[in-house]
């Protein structure tokens, strides 16, 4: 009798352990989405397992950023406008996906015929004659009217560095150029626009404006 009991009992248990994790029908198909992307190994495994079991998991919220630098200037008849931001956006990804919404924020609220945005690691330099070279972690333009402009003939350019920040916030590694329809997908999956932080500009960051000086008639 108290064999019976016994299997009974755990019978039981083991019903309720599998009744915790039974997972939606909605679920059940997003995850099936991802085992045919990541196809059927062990990869796919990550897919279930809780984020914060997986090693070297660590959350942090993505996409914010600070104006260090914004100068808006001609360039013939031409509209130009420059940005340097930072972020503490390490993956190239985000610091793409960041700097992008940046430049589309700017083209929407400036209009210019161009914008370029530089990204910056939050831990990168400060001064101004160093925010050059392997400070920058990624470069967009961005050109809303193609047409408007002799800078470009493609709506978006963007090339990265295929590395993370060291800890100076200094980028060292292979540029990579994105192609376009590539960017043109990212560009579509944001839905925000809007500035850094809400739009409120750092008060150490400096904003300027100025024409190129006219050229010489050669009198």
């Amino acid at each position: 009798m108290f064999c019976v009991k016994g299997v009974v009992s755990m019978a039981a248990k083991k019903h309720r352990l599998f009744h915790a994790f039974r997972i939606s029908r909605k679920l059940a198909l997003l995850s099936g989405g991802f085992l045919l992307v990541l196809g059927v190994s062990g990869t796919a495994a990550l897919v279930f397992a809780p984020a914060h079991l997986i090693p070297g998991y660590k959350e942090e919220i993505t996409g914010s950023c600070r104006t260090v630098y914004q100068s808006d200037f001609r360039r013939g008849k031409e509209k130009r406008l420059i940005s340097i931001i930072s972020t503490p956006d390490a993956n190239p990804n985000d610091r793409v996906r960041t700097g992008m919404r940046i430049a589309r924020h700017l083209a929407k609220t400036k209009h210019p015929d161009l914008v370029i945005v530089q990204v910056m690691d939050a831990h990168g330099p400060s001064e101004r004659s160093e925010l050059r070279g392997a400070a920058i972690g990624a470069e967009i333009v961005h050109a809303p009217n193609p047409s408007k402009t002799m800078a470009t003939a493609r709506p978006w350019e963007v090339r990265y560095v295929q590395a993370l920040p060291t800890g100076a916030g200094l980028f060292f590694g292979n540029r990579v150029d994105m192609r376009l329809i590539d960017l043109e997908a990212i560009n579509h999956e944001i839905e925000l626009v809007e500035g850094c932080d809400g739009d409120i500009v750092d008060e150490e960051a400096e904003t300027v404006s100025h024409k190129e000086p006219a050229k010489s008639s050669g009198h």
